[in-house]
């Protein structure tokens, strides 16, 4: 710059050299502007530059990403120590880079997981954002301490739990706040797509997104969790988060989907009325259907029919029945021999740990041929008796 800008030098080399040193001049200028304008335009900023933190705690620090023009930020985190844990999130998500807007400020979260195991100790992580060789840095101090006397704590007193898909499933959590402030936390839940999800403080009947716990408070949480219609068999996880104070804890549940159970009991053409003959052997086709999403498990079948009756079916049990499949079997009826014609009633019953079902049968029951042709011949002995004595004493 110097050389270029001598009045003594102008004159010796003349118009074309200062004109040439102008144009390095000015190079030299852009290439200064274009080294340091990034780094100048984007600012990252923090209103926690220094916290207090625990041992096996994760920390959410929010960030602002602000900028004079619109480019592109390779964003990273250094100064990590070894075992801990350290991204940047936006929108929930890790994210390595951002698209800055003049009119707009980016939101992001720095996330960072301490080991249970440090030990008390300051260390710094600085958030480094990246536009070609320019760049803007943020340290953050964290200090690592036991002084302030303790973390948020989140806890189910079940992590798991099972049952049918029609199932409504309940947790008890306490959030409990061991720090030395008073602390507002945001709740939020995340479970499967179409499931219904109902977090409320304990003793009150309306959702809120958000609970003030004291210092060393704590604060009980219902969950009732409803799966979505015709959700198959599975595992499925939920999710309950609380942030709060730049401290995120979140406590992960399960719930095992054991399957719905439904079973019929019926004929195959779905009509419940049998005929059958007195001393005589029937037999009756039945199909004992599984319309639900979990199988059937040692069903037994039975039946409750009139004294003297003899009814079973073969088989009599099914070991295993799969979910939306049926299977045939035979209700053998054999009534007492004395049976009088007319209508009964024989329930039937299948039965599994799972679930049951029961038929009511309406059987008729049939004079046998032998006992028919009995009752005529003694229609016709009492009719010969009655002719006989009418003949014989009728004109006396």
């Amino acid at each position: 710059m110097r050389h270029f800008t001598r009045g003594s030098h102008l004159r010796r080399y003349g118009v074309g050299a200062a004109a040439a040193g102008l144009t390095v001049a000015m190079a030299f200028m852009l290439l200064l502007m274009g080294g340091a304008g990034p780094a100048q335009a984007a600012t990252i900023s923090t209103p926690y530059l220094a916290m207090t933190v625990q041992a096996g705690q994760t920390v959410t620090i929010d960030l602002t990403v602000t900028d004079e023009v619109s480019q592109r930020l390779d964003l990273s985190v250094q100064g990590v120590p070894e075992g801990w844990e350290a991204s940047i999130l936006g929108g929930g998500r890790p994210v390595s880079a951002i698209q800055t807007d003049p009119d707009e400020a980016r939101s992001l979260d720095l996330q960072v997981k301490i080991p249970a195991d440090q030990e008390e100790s300051t260390e710094t992580l600085t958030v480094v954002a990246r536009v070609g060789a320019s760049t803007v840095s943020l340290p953050i101090a964290l200090t690592v301490s036991e002084v302030e006397g303790g973390t948020t704590e989140l806890t189910a007193d079940y992590n798991s739990l099972r049952g049918p898909a029609t199932a409504i499933f309940t947790y008890s959590l306490t959030l409990k706040n061991r720090t030395l402030e008073e602390r507002a936390y945001n709740l939020t839940v995340k479970g499967p797509e179409n499931w219904t999800l109902s977090l409320t403080p304990s003793g009150s009947t309306q959702e809120t997104p958000t609970v003030t716990v004291k210092s060393q408070g704590s604060q009980g949480l219902n969950l009732k969790v409803t799966p979505s219609p015709g959700v198959q068999m599975g595992v499925y996880d939920v999710l309950v988060t609380a942030v709060g104070g730049g401290e995120s804890v979140e406590v992960p549940l399960q719930i095992e989907i054991t399957g719905t159970y439904t079973m019929t009991l019926t004929t195959p053409d779905g009509n419940l009325n049998a005929e059958v003959k007195s001393g005589d052997v029937t037999r009756v086709q039945f199909v004992v259907t599984n319309s639900g999403t979990g199988p059937l498990q040692d069903v037994k079948l039975t039946a409750t029919a009139p004294a003297n009756w003899n009814v079973k079916f073969e088989p009599s049990t099914i070991d295993v029945l799969p979910a939306e499949q049926q299977q045939t079997v035979v209700a053998v009826f054999e009534p007492a021999e004395n049976a009088i014609a007319g209508d009964y009633v024989v329930s039937m019953r299948a039965a599994a740990k799972q679930a049951s079902a029961q038929s009511d049968v309406r059987v008729t029951v049939k004079t046998g041929t032998l006992w028919g042709v009995i009752g005529v011949l003694i229609a016709i002995a009492a009719i010969a008796i009655l002719a006989f004595v009418f003949r014989r004493y009728g004109h006396r």
